[in-house]
C-alpha cells in the first residue's frame, strides 16, 4: 500500500507546472461553457418544437431577418443566423482545443494515454468526446488538440464521433421523446460507428495511403523531437519544469493563447463557409416535399441519409429537427436514419479534418455514416411494419 501511495505522490510531483495550469484553464473553460451556454441552450431547445411543426425553414435566433429576401437568396440570412448561433460553441471549441494542445505532458505519459490502437483507441476517444456536448464540427478542434499531443488516428476520430453520437443528454432525450425502435436504433448505430467502424476506417485509410497524415504516437513524437518546428510545449524538457510557478503560469497562458489563435486561424473560415453550405442544403427541402417523397420506403431513407450526412447542425439540434420532420409527414424509418446521420460527421467535418488527417478518413467516415443511416432506417421501418 505504501509503495502504491509513494508512486502516486511521485507521479503527481512529476507532472510539470505548466500542465497544472493547463488543466486549470481547461476545467475553467469547460465549467463556463457548460454552466452559462450549454445547459441553458439545451433547456431552450424544447421551445422551438412548435416552430418546427409549422415547417419553418429556419428555427435559429435571427440577427438578420429573412423577410424581404427572395427565396433563392434566403440562404444568406439563414447562413448568417446559423453562424451566429454557433459562434459561442466555435469560440469555446477553439479555446478548449488550444488548452489541450498547449498542455505540457511527459513523453511517456502521452504514449501511455494516447497510443491506443484499433477498437481500444476509438473507444477511448469516444469516451473522451462523450462529455464534450459539442457537435461533430465544434469537437474537431478538441480532437486535433489530442492529435497534437500524439493521439492515434483511432483516438482522434473517436473523439469527434463520440462527441456527436454518445452525448448522454442527447441519448436520454431521444429515449424520452422517440418510439423505442428509433431510440434503440440510434444508440446501437452510435456504438457501432464509434467502436467498430471508426477503427475500420483508419485501417482502410492507412492501407490505401490516401493522404493519411497521422502516424503512430511513438513515430510522431520522435519525428517532432527531431524537427526544428518543435513547439516548446509539445514534450517536457528539464529546463521548462525548473520554472517557478509564476513563470510557468505566464508561459502556460502564452502557449494556450497562441495555440487557440492558430486553431481559429486554420478552422474559422472553413467552418463559416460550411454553415452557409448547410443553409443552402436545408432550403432545398421545402415542407411540402416531405410528406410526398419522404414518408417511407427505401428511396426516402437513402435521400434522408444523404441529407443528414451532408448537413452540419448544432449540438442536439437533430432532436427537434427530426421531430419537426415527423410532424410534417416523415415516416419513422427515414426519421431514424436522420437522427443517426445528422449529428455525425458531415461535409463540415471533412473540410476541417482533411488538412490534418488527409482526405480518406473523413470521407470514409461520411460513407460509413451514410450506410449506417440506411441500415438503421430500414431496420426500424421493417420492425414497425411487421411488428409495430
Amino acid at each position: 500500500m505504501q509503495s502504491l501511495y509513494s508512486k502516486a505522490v511521485r507521479g503527481i510531483y512529476a507532472v510539470p507546472k505548466q500542465t497544472w495550469f493547463g488543466i486549470g484553464i481547461t476545467l475553467f473553460l469547460w465549467w463556463i461553457f457548460m454552466h452559462y451556454t450549454r445547459w441553458p441552450a439545451v433547456q431552450a431547445k424544447s421551445e422551438i418544437l412548435t416552430v418546427l411543426a409549422t415547417g419553418a425553414p429556419n428555427t435559429f435566433t435571427e440577427i438578420v431577418s429573412r423577410d424581404g429576401w427572395p427565396y433563392w437568396l434566403s440562404w444568406i440570412p439563414t447562413g448568417i443566423n446559423m453562424t451566429d448561433n454557433n459562434a459561442i460553441g466555435m469560440a469555446f471549441a477553439f479555446l478548449i482545443g488550444g488548452a489541450i494542445t498547449s498542455l505540457v505532458l511527459p513523453q511517456g505519459l502521452i504514449r501511455r494515454l494516447l497510443n491506443s490502437k484499433g477498437t481500444k483507441g476509438s473507444t477511448y476517444g469516444g469516451l473522451l468526446g462523450a462529455p464534450l456536448m459539442m457537435c461533430s464540427a465544434c469537437s474537431v478542434p478538441v480532437a486535433l488538440g489530442w492529435k497534437e499531443r500524439g493521439a492515434n488516428p483511432e483516438t482522434t476520430l473517436g473523439v469527434v464521433m463520440g462527441a456527436a453520437l454518445l452525448n448522454i443528454m442527447g441519448l436520454t432525450t431521444i429515449f424520452v421523446l422517440f418510439p423505442g425502435p428509433a431510440a434503440w436504433g440510434r444508440i446501437v448505430a452510435s456504438i457501432l460507428l464509434v467502436v467498430v467502424l471508426t477503427p475500420l476506417v483508419v485501417k482502410l485509410a492507412v492501407y490505401y495511403r490516401n493522404s493519411w497524415k497521422l502516424i503512430s504516437s511513438s513515430d510522431y513524437l520522435e519525428k517532432k523531437a527531431d524537427s526544428a518546428n518543435l513547439q516548446s510545449c509539445t514534450v517536457l524538457d528539464g529546463g521548462q519544469d525548473n520554472l517557478g510557478w509564476t513563470e510557468a503560469g505566464l508561459l502556460a497562458l502564452k502557449n494556450w493563447w497562441n495555440s487557440s489563435v492558430e486553431i481559429a486561424y486554420r478552422l474559422f473560415l472553413p467552418m463559416t463557409g460550411a454553415m452557409f453550405l448547410a443553409a443552402i442544403i436545408r432550403l432545398m427541402l421545402p415542407p411540402g416535399v416531405v410528406e410526398t417523397y419522404l414518408g417511407s420506403g427505401f428511396f426516402a431513407i437513402i435521400v434522408v441519409s444523404a441529407f443528414g450526412t451532408m448537413i452540419a447542425i448544432p449540438t442536439l439540434f437533430e432532436i427537434p429537427l427530426v421531430l419537426g420532420f415527423l410532424f410534417i409527414g416523415m415516416g419513422l424509418g427515414p426519421a431514424t436514419a436522420l437522427i443517426v446521420t445528422a449529428p455525425s460527421v458531415s461535409i463540415v467535418s471533412y473540410f476541417m479534418l482533411k488538412k490534418d488527417v488527409g482526405h480518406a478518413a473523413p470521407l470514409l467516415l461520411m460513407v460509413a455514416t451514410f450506410l449506417m443511416g440506411i441500415a438503421t432506417g430500414l431496420t426500424v421501418e421493417y420492425l414497425m411494419t411487421y411488428y409495430g
